[in-house]
């Protein structure tokens, strides 16, 4: 089985973070946000795994490096491919056999073992869990034995069983052989096999989460933390300073007499004395200023932004 992580989207719903950090690269408690896709194709046995790679390409390549614990090759994308041709791209770096391909935006805990022993030479197969929010992600509708009959966009109409793609899939070796040129969009490539009964979903189990706006990102964070801080080791919280359900981040600083609430610090940032930040991600070379206030905000090098 090899390996495929899609890393290489410029970030637009991370927009203006993905300016700065990388969105497959951003700090989730220590770790990088690729980290749990690539922990999933590491534990499929996935040998080799490609990681692509299109903005700030240096910064992922080395998130993906110390995610470690996989025998990792790159493709480096000057221009997007998209998700068929940026796997395309990479089948010079492939061993004969299928492909285990995931999304390096999510965060999850899942057995794809069900996915990997369903997949055939010219099939793919989705990994799909019940959904739990169709007005806000699009769905999968499942047809007889497994296969694929349709996809709904967030909030369409539909049958009250529909389910949600996790960011997983196994390709077979000939649909993997039979990709169309870059650049092209997965969709396609599904949209082709769905006619010919060729593309199927199975139900995982485990839990799952997105990260694809700042907003996501916050949450993901907050949901890992549970309601308690984590500081990370070359972080610095002053005697005096209040850390309330945060994440403070790699090189990151709070003065004294400041307080952070149900916020992520990261990349860095700095949060100056007597200022107050609440549900925050603040992250770059940027100091909150002493005795400010930031709710419900971005704060970036290049200033605040509301926080969606």
């Amino acid at each position: 089985m090899n390996g495929m992580l899609l890393a290489a989207g410029h970030g637009e719903r991370m927009e203006p973070l993905s300016t700065f950090v990388a969105k497959p690269a951003l700090e989730v408690l220590g770790r990088p946000l690729l980290a749990s896709a690539l922990d999933h194709l590491v534990r499929a046995g996935c040998r080799p795994t490609v990681v692509n790679l299109h903005r700030h390409p240096d910064q992922v390549e080395a998130a993906a490096r110390a995610a470690g614990g996989a025998e990792l090759r790159f493709s480096r994308e000057p221009e997007l491919l998209g998700g068929a041709g940026g796997v395309a791209a990479a089948r010079a770096h492939f061993e004969p056999g299928p492909v285990l391909v995931a999304n390096a935006d999510v965060w999850a805990d899942l057995e794809l073992a069900p996915v990997i022993d369903a997949v055939a030479r010219d099939t793919v197969v989705l990994a799909l869990l019940p959904h739990p929010d169709p007005g806000r992600w699009g769905s999968v509708v499942l047809g007889p034995a497994g296969h694929v009959a349709a996809f709904l966009a967030p909030g369409a109409a539909g049958p009250d069983e529909r389910f949600l793609f996790t960011g997983f899939q196994a390709l077979g070796e000939e649909v993997v052989r039979g990709l169309p040129e870059p650049p092209a969009e997965m969709s396609e490539v599904w949209q082709a096999l769905l006619r010919r009964r060729r593309l199927l979903g199975v139900r995982v189990q485990g839990s799952w989460r997105e990260a694809g706006s700042p907003g996501a990102y916050r949450e993901l964070v907050a949901a890992l933390l549970g309601g308690v801080s984590w500081v990370g080791p070359s972080a610095r919280v002053a005697p005096g300073a209040e850390v309330v359900a945060s994440a403070i981040g790699a090189g990151c600083r709070v003065a004294a007499a400041a307080a952070v609430r149900d916020s992520v610090v990261t990349a860095g940032a700095i949060i100056d004395a007597g200022s107050r930040v609440r549900r925050c991600v603040v992250a770059g070379d940027v100091t909150v200023p002493r005795g400010s206030s930031h709710e419900d905000a971005l704060v970036l090098p290049c200033g605040s932004f509301p926080l969606r």
